[in-house]
Order: structure tokens, then sequence, then C-alpha cells
């Protein structure tokens, strides 16, 4: 009876040990996977029933912006009938690595990665390489190293919407009068190319005096405190140029509590649907620049990589000024951003 006892207790030890190792090391991955059209296999880059399999590394999902990008990557996958693997940055360079050396590891078809972490994430590129996987950068700084791979970059270019939104302020200003400047966070590769075009564009008019470049960190909070600091300590701002549309927004309502809105324009970049609609409806923001957020153009390219089919090296897209003379056009109550 006692042989019998311990035969039952070694099974039932061994068949404990099996379980607790298929489940153990799943938390180990360094990724925070935050959507996907479906499981899959997990293991291969087809899934069970065929399907393309597409990795989209995102930086951060705590930005309007991102989400979008996000929202409509997994609508294009679901309409084009791929499957789509979102992980989360979280805004930190070492884990948007690891998330992308996971999805290499689960053998997908294509990599999209969306980063604001400049040379940093570039050793993870050139892992997809050595993989044989096509990468799409997308709404992301393009490396500026013709040794750092990529098979095409998508996106607006954010120099060029620099430049517009200088000489939309420098005409609105008159070329003369004092400015505000509220930049993304300083490391941000997309804060730096919209700063590439923007600054020596308003340079060009000497009597346009800066009275303040902060970071707002690409954020409405931040920003507002930002701003509130910058109008206590400036009794005259004519103009605020707000690297993107949430930190205008932030800035807004800093200036509305000081009770200055009559005194001070504001202009801004992205063009998401409030932003849209303060143009639209009221005199609190004067102009965005559109930053193309959808991620369709994205998948597809994706999808024609993993097909094996040539695309070009960059697609850009459009970025158009927007202000009241024309926001009936691009305003869409429905926009997911």
């Amino acid at each position: 009876m006692m042989k019998k006892k311990t035969s039952v207790l070694a099974l039932f030890l061994v068949l404990l040990i099996a379980v607790t190792g298929c489940g153990g090391g799943a938390g180990n991955a360094g990724t925070t996977e935050t959507a996907s059209t479906s499981e899959g296999s997990g293991s291969s880059g087809k899934s069970g029933d065929g399907k393309i399999v597409i990795g989209f590394s995102q930086t951060v999902m705590n930005h309007p912006f991102r989400i979008a990008n996000v929202d409509t990557a997994k609508k294009a996958a679901a309409d084009l009938g791929v499957e789509i693997i979102v992980t989360d940055g979280q805004g930190d360079a070492n884990k948007e690595i690891a998330n992308i050396e996971s999805l290499i590891a689960r053998n997908v078809d294509a990599l999209i990665v969306s980063s604001l972490s400049g040379n940093a994430i570039y050793p993870a590129y050139k892992e997809a390489e050595r993989a044989g996987i096509p990468l799409i950068i997308a709404a992301s700084g393009v490396p500026d190293d013709d040794s750092i791979p990529y098979t095409t970059f998508v996106a607006s270019d954010e120099v060029t919407m620099g430049q517009q939104a200088a000489k939309y302020i420098a005409d609105k200003m008159g070329q003369k009068g004092n400015l505000v400047i509220l930049n993304g966070v300083v490391e941000s590769t997309n804060s730096q190319l919209r700063t590439q075009g923007f600054m020596p564009e308003i340079q060009k008019y000497p009597d346009i005096k800066i009275v303040a470049e902060q970071s707002g960190e690409w954020l409405r909070l931040p920003a507002m405190q930002v701003m509130t600091n910058i109008l206590q300590a400036n009794s005259k701002i004519d103009f605020v140029f707000a690297q993107n549309d949430e930190m205008a927004l932030g800035a807004i309502e800093a200036i509305k509590k000081a009770n200055r809105m009559s005194e001070i324009k504001v202009v801004s970049m992205d063009s998401q649907k409030e932003a849209l609609e303060k143009i639209k409806n009221t005199d609190e923001l004067m102009m965005t620049v559109k930053n193309e957020w959808s991620f369709e153009t994205a998948v597809k390219l994706a999808i024609d990589a993993a097909n094996g089919k040539e695309i070009q090296k960059r697609v850009i897209l459009d970025s158009p000024v927007i202000d009241k003379s024309n926001v009936d056009d691009f305003y869409d109550p429905n926009s997911t951003f």
C-alpha cells in the first residue's frame, strides 16, 4: 500500500511540474501586447488559418495620436484580412527593443515600428533585417544613417510641417512680435524634425522675438503647467506655437485662466478632431498642420512587403495647413482622432 501511494504522489508531482513549465515563460518576453485581431499560433509568421501576421511596435499608448494609429491599423488589418499584433513600448527604448525582439521571435511576416527613441532603437532595426523581416517605419524618425536598414518609411514630412507653421505664423504676426514655442519631448525624433523645419524659417524674421521655448512633453497637462509659468513671466505674448494639438489645448486652458485669450493667438500641429472643433467653432486655436494619423497606408505597405512586392523607400503623406478657411474640408465628427 505504501508503494502504491508513493507512485501516485510521484505521478502527481510530474504532472504539476509539466503544467507550471508550460505557463511560466510568458511573463518574461518583455512585451506588453495591447491588441491583436486574432490570437494566431504565436510561433510562426502565418496564423493558424494562413493569414499574414503583422507585428506593430507602438512607442506609447497614452496619447490620442498614438491610440488613433493603433485603432486605424487594427481596422485596416481586419478589413484587409490579416492579423496584427500590437505592443506598447511605454515610452522606453529598451522596452521597445524587447517588444520588437519578441515580435521577431514570433516570426511575423512584416514589422511596423513607430518610435520616438531616435538612434536608440536602431539595433532593433538591424535585428529585423537579420531575421529577413520587412520593416515599415511609420510616424517616426527616418534614420539618417545609410547603414540602418528598413524597407520603407511612411509619414507626413515633419520638417515640411515645421516650415509651414513658421511661414503661417510669420505672415499672421506681420513678421514681428513675441512668440512662445512649446516643444515635444526633447529626445523625440518627431520634435527634433519639427524644430529643424520651424527654427530656420522663423529666424528669417529678426523682429519676431522668441520670449520662451520649453517642452510640454507632448501632453495637455504638462503644457498647461508650463504655459502658466510662461504667462506669469511675460506680460507681452502675441503667438504661441505648440508642436502638437494636445499641448496647444493645454496652453489654451492656461491662457483662458489668465484672462489673456483676446491678446494671444495659438497655432499647432496634428489636426486631431478636438483641435479642428476649436478652429471651427471658436477663436481659441487659429491653425493646425495635419499630421497623417491613420495607419491604413502603413498596413497596406506591410502586406505588400510581406508578399514580396517592390515598394517605394519613402512614402510621404500630405500635411495641409488647416484654419477657418478650409476646416470644413477636413473636419469629421466621427473621426477616430
